[in-house]
């Protein structure tokens, strides 16, 4: 049974969840962020990530799933960037890589569609510029030079 004094602080984390999940470090890092103005405990806020994690309303394992189809739905990525978002969320390696090693992401394709709805803007420059253009705009999404010149190379026979 949770202490009466730790309610309120159970709220701020319910609210803190209402709008997305969050990883365990996330609410962790809030709620010690909170109990640093208040009367409460670094232990009080660990026991609220505890009885959270037994409401299952904090797991990473449910959290990595969540990210990376957000991600891939949303703002596509590189598996290297999205990686590595994941472990500033606090997620173990052990979990990145698991996910990966069963929903292994199809970079190709991936790289080939969010360029495909960009290359309208690049269509009016000259065939090397929209080519730095487009290499640069994938590279910034972790997408590696080989991916970025296969769908460059597969847009640009298309035209």
């Amino acid at each position: 049974m949770l202490n009466e004094d730790l309610i309120p602080l159970l709220n701020k984390a319910y609210f803190f969840l209402k709008f997305r999940p969050r990883s365990e470090k996330e609410v962790r890092d809030y709620l010690y962020k909170k109990v640093s103005t208040t009367h409460w405990s670094r232990d009080a806020a660990d026991i609220i990530v505890e009885k959270l994690k037994s409401q299952l309303l904090v797991d990473d394992v449910k959290f990595v799933d969540w990210f990376v189809r957000q991600r891939t739905a949303l703002k596509p990525k590189s598996q290297r960037l999205l990686t590595r978002e994941l472990k500033q969320k606090g997620i173990a390696d052990e979990l990145i890589e698991k996910h990966f090693s069963s929903n292994a992401l199809n970079e190709d394709s991936l790289a080939f569609k969010i360029l495909e709805k960009r290359w309208v803007r690049f269509k009016g420059l000259d065939s090397r510029k929209r080519y730095e253009k487009a290499a640069r705009f994938l590279m910034s999404r972790g997408f590696s030079y080989e991916i970025c010149k296969k769908s460059i190379e597969k847009l640009e026979s298309g035209d």
